[in-house]
């Protein structure tokens, strides 16, 4: 399964270090990278189905010096959906009021009936681009029945509560960009860590030995609570949920499934 990296901070971030550790992870997924800089209203993505570690396109995107407060990046292992570019993380799309939403998803549904709906509205075959149109259509009725846009509040509560249902039995890891504050969620151990430093937020699914050189002194990489929904804004969590939904654990049945699907079986 793919890894995750994200970047959420008061002030900009040299993001150009943190990427080449980050995809020398790639022959361990090596179906594609992408990364998303989010310091402005709408994310700006970069993606390929190169390998990470020796993608002479990711080599062109760190020639230049990326400074950003938002970010999001994706190596891929596939397991739903081929190698090609529609597959790539990360992706977004735009609420009814306007709003920017960008995703990037580690693990893999297996069963949740009300995703299927999506398959025919997608630009590729993932199963993550099926969970970001899932939330953004809820969204939508939420701005339907209110009559106008959702608070912060009101857009945590729409993700906490999807996040519960879909995780009974699903392998769900996620980082979500709103435009205005990062949601997070992971029900798999060892699939998102955090470092808070100097105002700085970090998440990673393999700690960066290059984030701890430049952190203050006593950082340390910590894994993310299981099971509960998170938002960050600033480099803070303003918003903590009760845990829900259940921890995931890899099992014979759910690893036949994947080669399956995969093999095209």
């Amino acid at each position: 399964m793919c890894q995750l990296f994200a970047i959420n901070s008061g002030e900009p971030v040299e993001l150009n270090p943190l990427l080449r550790e980050f995809f020398s992870h790639g022959d361990e997924n090596p179906h594609g990278w992408g990364v998303a800089d989010l310091s402005s209203s709408q994310a700006r993505i970069v993606r390929s189905t190169e390998r990470a570690d020796t993608s002479s396109e990711a080599e062109r995107f760190l020639l230049s010096a990326h400074r950003c407060t938002n970010a999001l990046a994706h190596i891929r292992a596939a397991t739903i959906g081929q190698v090609e570019l529609e597959n790539c993380h990360p992706f977004t799309a735009t609420d009814a009021s306007g709003r920017h939403w960008t995703l990037i998803h580690k693990g893999t549904i297996f069963d949740f009936e009300p995703l299927n709906p999506y398959f025919y509205q997608q630009r590729g075959a993932t199963d993550s681009e099926r969970i970001l149109l899932y939330l953004v259509d809820h969204m939508n009725r939420n701005i339907l029945e209110k009559g106008a846009p959702l608070e912060s509040d009101e857009r945590f509560a729409v993700f906490s509560q999807m996040v519960g249902e879909m995780s009974r039995g699903n392998c769900l890891n996620l980082l979500i960009f709103d435009s205005d504050q990062f949601f997070v969620y992971t029900n798999y151990r060892g699939a998102l860590n955090l470092l808070v430093s100097e105002e700085v937020a970090l998440f990673c699914t393999s700690p960066l030995s290059t984030a701890l050189a430049s952190a203050a002194p006593g950082s340390a990489w910590e894994p993310l609570p299981l099971c509960t929904p998170l938002a960050f804004k600033q480099a803070r969590c303003i918003s903590s949920g009760i845990p829900c939904g259940q921890e995931y654990f890899d099992n014979e049945e759910d690893t036949h499934y994947l080669y399956q699907d995969y093999a095209g079986l």
